[in-house]
């Protein structure tokens, strides 16, 4: 009787852990999945306002580097050879993508000449929308 107590106190105890540890990973799954869906729009914002023939873009890769930064590979218009990677260097403090990344030569060709960081394009609009509404 004694050891069946035990062995069903250890097989709970064991059902217990096993469902705490892989809640544990789904959490940081998902708040993985959140930052990158996050940094993809601020990429977006970013090259849609300094590559003024930008129409599309498709994200494919996202990795941790050895350094803790993470980086976004994609590619814009349906075209491989506009490609890029962005980084957010999450070990040099940043906590948001603000525009620090690698291009193809084609794609480096078409950024306006005034390139403007995700902060400071969101603060031209902000300026614009309050421009707009005192008007």
């Amino acid at each position: 009787m004694k050891q069946k107590t035990y062995i069903l106190i250890i097989l709970s105890s064991l059902l217990i852990l096993a469902t705490v540890v892989s809640g544990y990973f789904w959490m940081q799954q998902a708040e993985k999945q959140a930052f990158i869906t996050k940094q993809e729009s601020r990429i977006t914002e970013y090259l849609k306002y300094n590559v003024p023939s930008c129409k599309t873009i498709t994200f494919t890769d996202n990795y941790k580097l050895p350094t803790g930064s993470i980086s976004i590979d994609g590619y814009l218009n349906n075209n491989k050879i506009l490609g890029f990677t962005m980084t957010v260097s999450l070990a040099g403090g940043e906590t948001d993508f603000e525009g620090v990344g690698g291009y193809t030569d084609e794609l480096d060709k078409l950024f306006r000449k005034d390139v403007k960081t995700v902060s400071q394009i969101e603060k031209i609009e902000k300026e614009q929308k309050e421009n707009s509404k005192s008007e």
